[in-house]
Order: C-alpha cells, then sequence, then structure tokens
C-alpha cells in the first residue's frame, strides 16, 4: 500500500465513495498510485519536517533601579 496526496477534483466514486478532496491523502496499491501520479492527479506527500525544540536562552539576570533593602 502506498499514499498518495490528491492534487486535483476527481469526479464520481472509489469503491463506492467520494474521491477525496485536494489536499487530502488516500492510501491505494503500488499500481494505482504509480497511475494517479502519472496522470498528475496525485503525488507523493511531502514528510513535514519535524519541528526542532526550541533551546533554552540564559538570560542576565534583571536589575531594577529604584528601591533597594538600604532604602527601606
Amino acid at each position: 500500500m502506498a499514499k498518495v496526496q490528491i492534487v486535483a477534483v476527481i469526479s464520481g466514486t472509489r469503491n463506492g465513495n467520494e474521491w477525496p478532496a485536494p489536499g487530502e491523502l488516500l492510501e491505494v496499491g503500488e499500481d494505482e498510485a504509480a497511475q494517479l501520479i502519472a496522470s498528475r492527479l496525485a503525488r507523493v506527500p511531502e514528510k513535514a519536517p519535524k519541528p526542532e525544540p526550541e533551546k533554552a536562552v540564559a538570560r542576565k539576570p534583571e536589575t531594577r533601579k529604584g528601591l533597594t533593602t538600604k532604602d527601606v
């Protein structure tokens, strides 16, 4: 089985169900996937890059002007 991403509107039904809308994924056999891709009705879905976690950044301690323990 192979997953393809539909890129065009396909009228009619497939196995009794409406075809997926453009952008949706469809799991089909290898031969059918090749035919859909060759006829430009579908493409191999792009693998989304995994987002990298944000790196922690050390910050300098905040300094405030004004009141200190000596001013009280």
